[in-house]
């Protein structure tokens, strides 16, 4: 009875997934430090955010401000 073999032989160059990996770790440690940054910044203000009246051009008033709205009369 005869024996089935298989070979296999791979042949790959690691380094351009190699500098890529360190790319992306420098990248991931950047953001951690500027997460870091910003918690530190956060942690100052002790109580909330106190705004300016905003008065509109039809006389309302804004009363809170959030990121990725508009306001149109």
């Amino acid at each position: 009875m005869a024996k089935n073999k298989l070979t296999i032989k791979v042949d790959a160059d690691t380094q351009e997934a190699l500098t890529q990996m360190k790319e992306l770790t420098e990248a991931a440690n950047e953001c951690v430090a500027a997460f870091e940054k910003l918690e530190k910044k956060i942690n100052n203000f002790k109580g909330p955010l106190k705004l300016p009246t905003i008065t509109t051009r039809g006389g309302g008033s804004i009363n809170s401000i959030t990121v990725g709205t508009s306001y149109t009369e």
